[in-house]
């Protein structure tokens, strides 16, 4: 499953499924606790209820509160909902391979190819599962299922001479 081909070349592949979209989002999500993360749906639900006691504009109150409502279930399936979008990508169920060199990280698939040099890497945080790839592209996320010692060795090399 992987192939190592110098000591500085390491190349390997994943499939995109609901494990690992799922592995994803629990190491790389941001996720915020308690009030602060239903700080908008409460702010909603009160502007609501102040157009409902101050007899202002139904409509607007009926609106709020919806909106409200939405985002409560926004929170509380953020999850769900985001595997679920994922899977129904095109790149869902597709092969991706990935090779690691001096140069930098590049990934490609039927329908999509990235490269992410060194140069370009604000950070590497390794997690319990994979690591976490801060670049000027954005975020991306490595998984460490399936990768050969070698290949974790040599991320977890680059993770330090960034720090």
């Amino acid at each position: 499953m992987t192939d190592t081909d110098t000591s500085t070349d390491h190349s390997s592949h994943y499939i995109l499924n609901r494990e690992y979209f799922t592995e994803c989002f629990d190491e790389s999500a941001s996720t915020a606790t308690g009030l602060k993360a239903y700080r908008k749906a409460i702010l909603l639900i009160i502007g609501a209820s102040i157009f409902f006691v101050m007899d202002f504009d139904v409509y607007v109150a009926w609106f709020l509160l919806a909106l409200g409502s939405v985002e409560l279930l926004s929170v509380r399936y953020r999850r769900s909902w985001w595997v679920a979008r994922q899977m129904i990508s095109r790149a869902a169920g597709s092969k991706v391979s990935i090779r690691i060199n001096d140069q930098g990280i590049f990934t490609d698939n039927t329908s999509h190819q990235k490269s992410i040099l060194w140069s370009d890497i604000a950070e590497i945080k390794s997690t319990e599962k994979g690591f976490i790839v801060i670049h000027n592209q954005g975020t991306s996320y490595l998984s460490k299922s399936g990768l050969e010692k070698d290949f974790l060795d040599f991320l977890a090399e680059k993770s330090k001479a960034m720090t």
